[in-house]
């Protein structure tokens, strides 16, 4: 698969050929593999290890990852086109598909050139898969109050705590865990490690899954809790500085929130894809149902939210691509595309009437989806609160 390498894109602007024929190969891709297990995958709510192999034989999960280290190297703005597509058949796929993006990411910026090359060719190949272990059952948007600690003893540092909502927590192999090194200095005592998984449940040997969570959407993902006691970590598993951690967890925070809006996007055009359909067999009082004006104005409101969207998020994909700051840019893209998600996702469901608040339409899959999207990465309540806070640091 060609892809673009660090060609800078213009919200607006066309876009360039590379990125045209990558919007085409993925589309393909979702429609022929991704959209016949959609369904599936939310019913049955087990992990689409099969799916998660075929993005990688695509070079999807590691689409980003820098060629050194068994990735494509493409730029941001082509993970936003693959996601965009991929969720417009299956949620659960494009975020299975951005996790590897983003843990990949993570080690590549923090880490050292010894744990890069010993986990990032994994991670892009489908051969590990990777979580981010930040989230605590009384931490979720406030990260600098997490209570996960980390203590040093001899040669090694020991951890403990519990970590919830994790994404592929239940099947993952290796989770970037952010605990307290120095509870003295508060934020500033975060400090990032690599945890593998306990080969046998012994939590002295690695992280241990919890039980798997039960989620109103995105099923398939085997969001877990997972815990760690006395869990033995080694120097050359601290991942960046100590004390660093917060720092370069906000940083990833900024990077996901593109990609999750990216996510979002694809919802909403899978939703009106999904309301287009339906408004323009279905006849009601004589007449298709999308000759009612109302209709209409719904269906021009959700084009319109949905083209919106994709602009916000190219321009911050953009920016970041450029080596600009653009953390206010992905708040803005990630509170608008989330929010225009759960807008066209309810509309869509309203036009199905009835038959939408079945579990045979896939606007109720979609609906239940797109709900999640306002909440993780920074619910779009944090997300208002740094745009403001942009906004106003300038009046003073």
């Amino acid at each position: 698969m060609t892809v673009p390498h660090g060609r800078p894109v213009l919200p607006g602007a066309d876009l360039a050929e590379e990125h045209q024929v990558l919007r085409a190969t993925v589309r393909k891709f979702a429609q022929t593999e991704v959209a016949p297990r959609a369904a599936g995958i939310d019913r049955e709510d087990e992990f689409p290890h099969d799916l998660y192999g075929k993005l990688a034989d695509l070079g999807l999960l590691g689409l980003t990852t820098p060629e050194q280290y068994g990735g494509q190297g493409a730029d941001e703005v082509s993970m936003c086109i693959a996601l965009e597509e991929l969720a417009r058949a299956s949620g659960t796929v494009a975020n299975a598909c951005l996790l590897a993006k983003l843990q990949s990411e993570f080690i590549c910026r923090a880490g050292t050139e010894e744990q890069r090359n010993r986990y990032v060719p994994d991670i892009a190949a489908g051969r590990r898969i990777c979580l981010i272990a930040v989230t605590e059952p009384d931490a979720g948007s406030d990260v600098a109050a997490i209570s996960t600690r980390a203590r040093r003893e001899g040669d090694h540092w020991v951890l403990d705590g519990t970590k919830a909502f994790m994404t592929a927590g239940a099947v993952g192999d290796l989770a970037v865990v952010l605990a307290s090194t120095d509870p003295a200095a508060g934020p500033k005592g975060l400090t990032a490690f690599l945890v593998p998984k306990s080969p046998d449940g012994d939590s002295t040997k690695g992280f241990v899954a919890d039980h798997k969570e039960e989620l109103l959407g995105m099923r398939g993902l085997a969001t877990a809790g997972i815990s760690l006691g006395g869990t033995v970590v080694h120097d050359d598993n601290v991942l960046g500085e100590l004390g660093r951690g917060l720092t370069v967890a906000l940083r990833s925070f900024s990077n996901g929130r593109i990609v999750i809006a990216s996510l979002a996007l694809g919802l909403a055009v899978g939703a009106l894809d999904a309301a287009v359909g339906y408004v323009t067999q279905r006849q009601a009082f004589g007449q298709k149902v999308s000759d009612f004006q109302g209709v209409q104005f719904m269906l021009a409101d959700a084009r319109v939210a949905i083209e919106a969207s994709r602009l916000l998020i190219h321009r911050a994909a953009a920016l970041k691509d450029r080596g600009e700051s653009f953390a206010t840019e992905a708040s803005e893209a990630k509170l608008f595309a989330s929010d225009t998600a759960m807008r066209v996702a309810t509309d869509a469901l309203q036009l199905h009437g009835g038959y939408g608040y079945t579990k045979d339409a896939v606007v109720e899959r979609i609906f239940r989806d797109a709900k999640l999207t306002q909440i993780y990465e920074g619910t779009n309540q944090i997300q208002r609160v740094i745009i403001a806070r942009d906004l106003l640091k300038s009046a003073r």
